[in-house]
């Protein structure tokens, strides 16, 4: 089994405005997000988020667990992705934990079912290997991490991010090509989000 964990407990400041509850194709990019992981195969979807009484926390909240997901409530806002990512760890360890996690941003809604399920299909070739899907030479997400992989997570120094974790193993990082270009893509500022829905088409 692959469980997908959804750090989306950032600030949102590029954006001015919380960004994963904006709307893209009439669907807001956190349920896009998780609709496309349990759509792939990337079961259960484990959605990491600020406390509720954060800026837009509660309707991220409302729609991540409308879209399918299991919510982790963070009691104070964590500092980094990977803190948000060592959460969501904590909870799948709750009960019989996955094989693998798959690490999906939030604020990538170019992630799709078919990628996804690519991936998942990728990882029973590989079970032990970092999957990383790549376009044209280059990296995005989202990623598959062994389980035991992942929680080599909470080993890392203080202030290390996950890319450090890839680092630290090159040689079990196995790349996957994919006719996708919209792995690159991150939700980050207006002119990203300009991008993906013409101002004439907001709501």
């Amino acid at each position: 089994m692959i469980a997908s964990i959804v750090p989306a407990a950032g600030r949102s400041e590029r954006m001015g405005r919380p960004k994963l509850i904006l709307s893209i194709e009439g669907r807001t990019v956190i349920a896009r997000v998780v609709q496309a992981l349990e759509q792939g195969g990337a079961k259960p979807v484990v959605v990491v988020t600020p406390p509720r009484d954060a800026a837009g926390a509660g309707p991220l909240i409302d729609e991540a667990e409308r879209a399918g997901a299991i919510v982790v409530v963070a009691e104070t806002r964590p500092p980094e992705m990977r803190a948000t990512f060592d959460l969501g760890l904590t909870h799948l360890e709750s009960s019989d934990h996955p094989s693998a996690v798959m690490l999906a941003p939030a604020d990538s809604p170019g992630i799709t079912a078919a990628l996804v399920a690519q991936l998942v299909n990728h990882h029973e070739t590989a079970p032990n290997s970092i999957l990383i899907p790549t376009y044209q030479g280059r990296r995005g997400h989202p990623i598959i991490l062994p389980w035991t992989m992942a929680l080599k997570s909470r080993e890392l120094p203080q202030g290390a991010g996950l890319n450090s974790l890839i680092a630290l193993h090159p040689s079990e990082v196995a790349e996957v090509e994919v006719s996708e270009p919209s792995i690159l893509d991150d939700l980050d500022t207006p002119d990203d989000y300009q991008r993906w829905v013409p101002s004439s088409a907001r709501p």
